[in-house]
Parts: structure tokens; C-alpha cells; sequence
């Protein structure tokens, strides 16, 4: 019993240990030999490609068709100076047929060649994007979309549609076949929805799983969003124009003096209206008037009138004829700066004074009357 368990102790990690290194090898071998990797590109060219690794030599790619000889590729696609790939026209390819292909390359160490690798090209033929998308609109609330197939076998082709509405949070997607069209029963005419469109090439033509690119999205229905900020470009639009204008305006003012008289007339100065009196007429203001001498002249008087005062004596001079008193006249005449002097026949004969003795004696005289007029209504009140 002892020897049995010491015997499966040793067997038993050993034969694991084999397991573990024939995996290895195989998934070795198996990424050694699928590392080249060819696609046809809607059925107009191939490219073949593989990476360069670090301490690699520059390989070579060598095909043939089944029953053909061998032939190296004519184009290679480079990448810093070493090839990473093939590029195969249209009359290259050859679907329904194995196509061939190992690497060869050169080292210190010798020749190195890479396993062969067999495709069938009709399994890796990749469809480019259906062309001219379009949505419309169907009875009953429905939609139809159509689009244009991206190579001439329409039959070996397959689509697949997916729409999403603005609401929704996942896409839905719907397969069709050797057809180019799909349709939507009914939609809601509140929500915006988009659609894209893919192609493969179906399972009558080959076994593939290379899908194209999704088209451009194309849009139905109605956005909020969408109306909401083309309201808002609107008025950003206007607020930036009426800027615009305002700084135009601006901009005028400050170069064009007619139209900033226009908009802003100039307030008068009325201190600069005296300037010619001066500057001109030095200081002659008939002369700034403008008014002719000939009319100033007829303004003259071309008479003289002497001042005649009349004014009543003060009642103090005034003595009753009850107490035996001479009477004198109220009012009497007198010429201020003449003085009374008796003539030869008992006439007053005036006293010649001068200009200013006469002004300075009116004055006195008016005085005095004031005075005496004032008393005299005084007393009688």
C-alpha cells in the first residue's frame, strides 16, 4: 500500500507537468501561425499585415494559390524601414480557393521561415458602409428607411439596423437580408430618433464575422433641444450684431465731425460772441452793431432845456396874517444857482455859475424838497 501512494506522488506531477507543456506549445504554435491576418476590402483590394517585433529580422511574405507556383509579394507596406505587410490588387485575388502564405526572413543565427497559413478569401471579405442613408415618413405614423448596398453582389450581402429615440437609453436593432430597406410600424412624433446601418456578407457567400463600419447617423422627428439652442444662437446672433453696430457707430462718431454735429450738436458758446467787438471793432459798439453814423446823428437833440424845479416852501416860512405877519405865497420858482439880484428896475437878474456848482446845487435842492414835502404831509395827516 505504501508503494502504490509513493508511485502516484511521483507520477502524478510529472504527467501534469507534460499536460501543461503541450498546451503551451500548442497556443505557441498557434499564435506563431495566425499571425498574419488578410481582409478584403469590399472585394476591390487585400491587405495581408503582421507586427514587427523588437530583434526580428525584415521578413518576406510568399503566396500561391492552390495548383499555382509560389510568388513573393509586389507591394509591401512598410513601417520604419521593415515590412509589416501586403498590399493586393483586385486581379490578385482569387475567392472559392486556398490562399497560401508563409514569411521568410534572415538573421545571424540563419534562415527563419514561419508556418504556412491557408485562407479562404470569400470568409474574409470585409463590406465597406451602406451609402445614402435615408428616413422617411409613412402612413399610419410609420417610417421607412432605405439605403444604397456598398458592392455590386447585393445578394451575398446582409444588414443590420439599429434606431434609438432620444427617451431611450439602449439601442435596438433589427437584421435584414438580401434587402435594402426596413421599415417601423408606427413611432412618436414628439421624440427624435437615429439610425445607422451596417453590412455583411451573409452566410450563402461566406462564414465571416467582419462586419462594416456604422454609417452616419440619420435623424427623424423632433428635438427640443435642437429648437431651443437654435433659439439661443438666435439671440446670441443678435446681441453680437447689435455689439457690432454700437462700435460701428462709436466708431464714426469719433471720425466723421458732421454726423457727431448731427447726433450731438454743439452747445454755443455765448462768451465768444463778444470776440470781434474787441479783436475787430476795439471796443467801438456802434461800430460792432453796425448801426451808420447818419443815424446816430439823428438821435441828437438839437435843442436845449433849462431845469425848471417847482417846489412848496417848508411850512415854517409860513407866518398867519393873525399875528400880524406878512403872507408869502406856497409855491414859488426858483432856478437852483441863480440867485436872486435886484436889477436896476427891481428885476431879479440871475447869477452865472459854473456847470458843477449848478449839478451840486440841484441835488441840494432836491434834498431839501423831499424833506419838506414829506414834513408837510406829516403834519397834515
Amino acid at each position: 500500500m505504501a508503494s502504490q501512494y509513493s508511485l502516484k506522488g511521483h507520477i502524478l506531477p510529472e504527467l501534469i507537468y507534460l499536460i501543461g507543456l503541450v498546451v503551451l506549445c500548442n497556443v505557441a504554435l498557434s499564435m506563431q501561425s495566425n499571425d498574419v491576418n488578410c481582409i478584403v476590402y469590399n472585394e476591390e483590394f487585400m491587405e495581408c499585415t503582421w507586427s514587427h517585433s523588437e530583434g526580428k529580422p525584415n521578413y518576406t511574405l510568399h503566396y500561391w494559390y492552390y495548383s499555382e507556383p509560389e510568388t513573393e509579394c509586389r507591394n509591401y507596406i512598410q513601417q520604419d524601414g521593415y515590412n509589416i505587410g501586403c498590399n493586393f490588387s483586385n486581379n490578385e485575388i482569387k475567392q472559392f480557393r486556398d490562399f497560401n502564405i508563409y514569411r521568410n526572413g534572415f538573421s545571424d543565427s540563419g534562415n527563419e521561415s514561419t508556418p504556412t497559413q491557408t485562407f479562404q478569401l470569400q470568409s474574409r471579405v470585409k463590406p465597406n458602409a451602406p451609402g445614402n442613408l435615408k428616413v422617411n415618413a409613412t402612413i399610419n405614423n410609420g417610417l421607412s428607411l432605405s439605403w444604397e448596398a456598398p458592392m455590386p453582389r447585393r445578394r451575398c450581402l446582409m444588414y443590420r439596423v439599429r434606431y434609438q429615440s432620444n427617451k431611450d437609453k439602449d439601442w435596438q436593432s433589427a437584421t435584414v437580408t438580401e434587402q435594402t430597406r426596413f421599415k417601423l410600424a408606427s413611432v412618436d412624433s414628439e421624440k427624435l430618433y437615429t439610425f445607422q446601418v451596417q453590412s455583411k456578407i451573409n452566410p450563402y457567400c461566406g462564414t465571416t464575422d467582419l462586419w462594416s463600419e456604422w454609417t452616419l447617423p440619420v435623424y427623424w422627428g423632433r428635438n427640443d433641444t435642437q429648437i431651443v439652442n437654435s433659439k439661443e444662437g438666435l439671440h446670441t446672433l443678435i446681441s453680437v450684431l447689435s455689439l457690432l453696430g454700437l462700435i460701428v457707430l462709436v466708431v464714426s462718431l469719433m471720425r466723421s465731425e458732421r454726423l457727431k454735429v448731427i447726433i450731438i450738436p454743439k452747445i454755443p458758446n455765448p462768451g465768444r460772441s463778444f470776440d470781434p467787438l474787441f479783436d475787430t471793432h476795439n471796443g467801438n459798439f456802434q461800430d460792432w452793431l453796425g448801426v451808420p453814423k447818419d443815424t446816430l446823428e439823428g438821435f441828437k437833440s438839437n435843442y436845449h432845456e433849462n431845469v425848471c424845479i417847482v417846489s412848496e416852501s417848508p411850512p415854517d416860512s409860513l407866518q398867519s396874517s393873525d399875528h400880524g405877519g406878512s403872507y408869502e405865497q406856497l409855491g414859488r420858482t426858483e432856478i437852483p444857482g441863480k440867485a436872486s439880484i435886484p436889477g436896476n428896475r427891481g428885476e431879479i437878474q440871475p447869477k452865472n455859475t459854473s456847470p458843477a456848482t449848478l449839478f451840486s446845487d440841484i441835488a441840494v435842492f432836491v434834498e431839501s424838497s423831499r424833506y419838506a414835502i414829506n414834513e408837510n404831509i406829516y403834519v397834515r395827516v
